[in-house]
């Protein structure tokens, strides 16, 4: 509680009092003054049966036994009635302290009458009863004393009582003591100031003087437990620890439970940590660890001695919950319930002992939101911490794109036809397919701003780069990424040019003073976003006419970052940049950016070369040509070899696509759809020629689809 109590103490009124005990108030202490908020003021330190009054409360703490020195339940006294909190506890007959469980408070108070009892739930399903802090200290004492090297144990940080246990072996084996982790010595200093601490903190050997000792004169305790990402033990675990390196002479103490959520990430440090040779000692047979939390036998014992009119078990999953209401009902408490967050409850309390209470009043309920801790500092809702946002981002990934943005000149209007740009990219979280879609984002990139007017604004071009895209990655590789453009334009480009106009004598009627308009300073927060949010919105679907484009290269790093500038992607010859188009990635690029409806990279010219001399003639549109025989022979034979993939496969259209993607290798070209088309034509045909005879001997292509149909009958029989 003390960790969280920075990020509940601003949501209270300046003058809420704080009251805890004398430990518990020395960890308050140090996290506020590290967070500036310290009051001394607003600090009250309560006593073990010493009332104080708290709003319309006489409070009276009573003292019960836990793994954390100084716990207690708090007695609440009104004039409605009395309620009793008994807060985390077991009873302990031998605590290591002295301070044993005070069940004479607990009949004083049932003699007095307890109108509501709200009890621990955590141990609810564990019967008998928990074994005792002394016992746990035997075992340690046993265990450190058989080690022939290095000892290690692990712990929760806040167990005091362990850590004083832990001292008493390394006391009796003659070890030197190590802390290796911030969190122990964070509670063992206030434990100190406190007069609680087992030992001095001074007397602790230092993590950087461990060297100096030899192994079996040293007990090194850690943090780390529950695997925890940046503790001690964990770190160790990876080998990325600088003050703990395992060895296979080491001996690891488990003395700790795993919390119920943990197991997972707790097996896999384990696993870490036997692959690194220690011995390990863990699990209940080995007697290292005892909770702090009462056990069913506790429990009843509890319920009979206070005897409530009301009883609403707390702290624990809704399963023990639930278990902790039965068990009341069988001790003869008539009035118990179960409740969940937000869900408030009224009780009728009895009237000079002699009105029977008529059990619990519902007062409705209260809508929370979860609040999450990141770091330190922040501290807020999903909305305010952008969870959603970084989970989304975690799974879909994130593109960044840079535009410098480069318009012809008016006097150089005939022979320049588009926009120019160079472009960064910059991706996270991405798959990229071993550079292929990089090159893909690329080239969509240089095609989306070519289908943008010369005139347009910056922010028309970053809309159109950006939903373009996302488009692509989504056609890709399924994703949809947050996809964040920046256009800047290049007014220098053009400025010298002009000057190399004048030079040459074709200077145009335009001022010199034209080519230094800049357009205004652009920030991120200017820029265009696409939002997956909303899939439906998608950017216009049509293949520019003209693509202009600067030469830029792409260089990708191990951790998915992908820069775009000016020299890996320049093709040795014009040739080779006009023979780039026309593969088969730049076809399947086409068909992402245009939807698949047309075939138009015949109308691509590129900036520098007359289209006219030595760009291939347009090819047709497909939708005008017949298939031709062996067309169709190469169709069925490839439907064919992919017919198991089509039984399984739900988004059939990739597989089309791959079919049109074979057949343009092929030197034919036809559209995914086109290729779906005939295949439903023939099958159609092929239904027909069934019920003739004649039809079935000669139509040429019966027999394959045959083979093909009869195959799927078979699989789906099976």
């Amino acid at each position: 509680m003390a960790m969280k109590i920075t990020s509940v103490i601003p949501a209270l009124d300046s003058s809420t009092p704080i009251f805890a005990s004398s430990f518990t108030m020395e960890l308050i202490k140090k996290r506020l003054k590290e967070f500036g908020i310290f009051l001394s003021s607003r600090l009250k330190v309560l006593r073990i049966k010493k009332r104080f009054q708290a709003g319309p409360f006489e409070v009276e703490p009573i003292r019960v036994t836990h793994s954390v020195p100084d716990c207690c339940g708090l007695v609440l006294r009104c004039g409605d009635g009395i309620i009793f909190h008994t807060g985390d506890w077991k009873i302990d007959e031998s605590p290591v302290d002295g301070k044993i469980f005070d069940r004479e408070a607990l009949e004083e108070l049932s003699k007095e009458g307890v109108t509501l009892m709200m009890s621990d739930s955590t141990n609810v399903l564990s019967p008998g009863r928990s074994i005792s802090e002394s016992v746990v200290a035997g075992s340690l004492l046993r265990h450190i004393s058989e080690a022939k090297g290095r000892v290690i144990t692990t712990q929760f940080a806040s167990n005091i009582h362990r850590i004083g246990s832990v001292k008493a072996a390394a006391d009796l084996t003659g070890r030197k003591m190590v802390f290796v982790g911030m969190s122990l010595r964070t509670y063992l200093e206030a434990a100190f100031k406190d007069g609680k601490a087992p030992l001095d903190p001074s007397t602790l050997v230092k993590v950087e003087d461990m060297d100096a000792y030899a192994p079996k004169d040293l007990l090194v305790v850690t943090t780390g437990s529950q695997g925890e990402p940046r503790a001690a033990l964990n770190l160790a675990s990876y080998g990325g620890s600088h003050a703990l390196k395992l060895s296979k002479e080491d001996v690891l103490l488990y003395s700790a439970k795993v919390i119920p959520g943990n197991e997972t990430r707790v097996m896999k440090m384990m696993n870490r940590l036997t692959d690194l040779g220690p011995k390990i000692i863990m699990g209940k047979d080995s007697g290292l660890h005892t909770s702090g939390h009462a056990y069913r036998d506790e429990l009843e014992e509890v319920l009979r001695i206070v005897k409530p009119q009301h009883f609403l078990p707390v702290h624990g999953e809704l399963l023990f919950l639930k278990e902790h209401e039965l068990l009341g009902r069988s001790t003869g408490i008539r009035h118990t319930t179960v409740i969940k967050n937000g869900e408030m409850l009224g009780v009728s309390h009895l009237r000079n002992r002699r009105v029977l209470s008529s059990g619990f009043v519902s007062l409705g309920k209260e809508d929370f939101q979860l609040m999450y801790s990141d770091g330190d500092k922040a501290f807020g809702t999903s909305t305010d911490l952008c969870i959603d946002e970084r989970l989304r981002i975690a799974s879909d990934g994130i593109i960044f794109v840079s535009m410098e943005i480069i318009r012809p000149q008016k006097e150089h209007a005939s022979t320049q036809s588009g926009l120019k740009g160079k472009f960064k990219i910059t991706t996270r979280c991405l798959w990229l397919d071993n550079g292929r879609l990089l090159d893909a984002l690329y080239k969509a990139a240089h095609a989306a701003l070519s289908s943008c007017p010369v005139n347009c604004p910056l922010s028309h071009m970053e809309r159109m780069v950006a939903e373009i895209l996302r488009k692509m990655v989504r056609k890709y590789s399924g994703k949809r990424p947050d996809v964040i453009a920046v256009a800047t334009e290049n007014t220098t480009a053009g400025f010298s040019e002009h000057l190399e106009a004048k030079s040459s004598g074709n200077f145009g009627p335009s001022s010199a003073t034209s080519h230094l308009s800049r357009s205004p300073a652009r920030s991120l927060e200017g820029s265009y976003k696409t939002h997956p949010d909303n899939p439906d919105v998608e950017a216009e679907e049509t293949l520019p006419e003209a693509v202009s484009t600067t030469p830029d290269d792409a260089t990708t790093s191990s951790n998915g970052e992908a820069f775009f500038s000016s020299d890996l992607h320049q093709p040795k010859t014009l040739e080779h940049f006009w023979e780039s188009f026309k593969s088969p990635t730049a076809v399947k690029i086409a068909r992402i950016v245009n939807g698949g409806n047309k075939q138009n990279l015949g109308k691509i010219s590129i900036l520098g070369k007359d289209p006219t001399q030595s760009a291939p003639a347009p090819v047709k549109s497909s939708k005008k040509n017949k298939w031709k025989p062996e067309e169709i022979k190469s169709l069925i034979q490839m439907r064919g070899e992919m017919n198991e993939k089509f039984q399984s496969v739900k988004g059939r259209m990739v597989l089309w696509e791959e079919i049109s993607g074979s057949l343009m290798n092929q030197g034919i070209s036809r559209t995914p759809a086109q290729c779906k088309s005939l295949w439903t034509s023939l099958v159609q045909k092929y239904e027909e020629s069934k019920k003739d005879e004649e039809s079935m001997k000669t139509w040429p292509y019966f027999s394959d689809i045959d083979r093909i149909l009869s195959c799927e009958g078979e699989m789906a029989t099976k």
